[in-house]
């Protein structure tokens, strides 16, 4: 026990001065909370191992991450994101699935391995899109606009593909015979988990509202709140369905309270003040750099060219369908390239229930920073008026 809770001190210390690096040089605190966690781990200084103790925290911190995701996405804004943003996000899902899966087979001949990196490239993080395009004054713009629409439809889409595909692996793998009527069991639960979903979505908040409007936000709602989000979580992994899954839409049906901003609050403090930075920092802990060869380091390349095309190619065509500028087409596969937290944690479920292997896992863990870090700077250019007027020339 002293030693899970010394390890828990160096990790709350460590990622919180490496996000405070990242920070300074503009970067999202999770670049920092991973490196800390490779040189916490064997890799490096081998202070921590990853044992039951800090693998329990973890979990709770991917719960609460995903939780804290839906709490904070605007239902409203995403209502209004409209048919374009719908398209430009399956368009930017549809492309990386294919191209990561046939790019797999490059280097693996295991059909559920290789489909998952596909559904592991499909992922978007939109935080260091959307604090670029505020510093740039371009948050407003229709590229802006669709690119956040876009990036919330993709979570969403994102999390029901990584649940099927994770239940109907899981199934095939364990079944010897005739496999159909186990995976029409799967469409089935997933299909009534997205209906009572969005029926929670749309009827449940009001129903809380009338309950709660008399009282002040306080812990008891807080408590609720947190096992709610557990609960869902639990029904989600229960019925085969990815637990993020189950608690992302939690935090979905609480975004529309009149006391979300209390809830998001206190949630971000015990997310990432705490649990989050366990699971980051276990992340760089469990990565095995040492498997790092020429193979891993091509396997990384291929995975990374895939990302950026995936992403700008497969969103900026559907942006041109949709009758949009050239420089605005480009702009808005360059916002969708950053993948992050979404990524990492369907990677780390991919380790853990033995779908993906090291191979794969460390690839998607530089690709992840890899994207991150050239996102803004791909971003700042696509928004100049020189590359906008180069670009309409052709």
């Amino acid at each position: 026990m002293e030693k899970t809770l010394f390890g828990i001190v160096l990790i709350l210390t460590f990622t919180k001065i490496g996000g405070i690096i990242s920070r300074k040089v503009k970067m999202p605190e999770v670049l920092g909370a991973l490196i800390a966690g490779v040189i916490l781990g064997p890799m490096v200084l081998n202070l921590v191992q990853y044992n039951n103790d800090i693998k329990l925290l973890s979990n709770l911190g991917v719960i609460m991450l995903m939780f804290l995701a839906g709490l904070e996405t605007n239902v409203d804004e995403f209502k209004k994101a409209g048919m374009s943003s719908f398209i430009i996000a399956v368009s930017g899902i549809v492309l990386p699935l294919v191209l990561g899966t046939l790019g797999a087979y490059i280097f693996f001949n295991n059909f559920w391995e290789n489909i998952f990196v596909g559904v592991i490239l499909t992922a978007t993080s939109v935080s260091i899109t959307a604090e670029t395009l505020k510093e740039l004054g371009k948050l407003n713009t229709r590229s802006g606009i669709n690119i956040l629409g876009a990036a919330v439809i993709d979570d969403i889409l994102g999390l029901i593909l990584i649940s099927i595909v994770l239940a109907v692996a899981q199934t095939s793998s364990s079944e010897a015979g005739n496999a159909v009527l186990p995976l029409v069991f799967i469409f089935i639960k997933v299909f009534l988990f997205c209906l009572f979903s969005i029926i929670g979505i749309v009827y449940l908040p009001g129903l809380i509202n009338k309950i709660t409007q008399h009282i002040n936000p306080g812990r008891g709602l807080l408590t609720f709140s947190l096992a709610f989000a557990l609960l869902t979580a639990f029904v989600a992994e229960y019925l085969g369905i990815a637990a993020i899954t189950g608690a992302y839409i939690s935090g979905l049906i609480l975004s529309s309270l009149a006391h979300r901003e209390y809830l998001e609050r206190n949630v971000r403090a015990i997310s990432s003040g705490f649990l989050s930075l366990i699971f980051f920092a276990s992340v760089g802990i469990e990565a095995n750099l040492k498997g790092l060869n020429s193979e891993v380091i091509l396997i990384t390349l291929v995975m990374f060219i895939i990302a950026l095309v995936g992403k700008i190619a497969g969103c900026g065509s559907a942006a041109r369908l949709l009758k949009m500028t050239r420089s605005e087409s480009l702009q808005i596969g360059t916002g969708m390239i950053s993948r992050g937290e979404v990524a990492i944690i369907t990677a780390n479920i991919g380790l853990q229930k033995g779908i993906i292997s090291e191979e794969i896992f460390i690839p998607t863990l530089i690709v992840v920073i890899l994207t991150t870090i050239i996102t803004p700077i791909m971003l700042k250019i696509a928004f100049s008026h020189k590359t906008e007027r180069r670009i309409e020339l052709y």
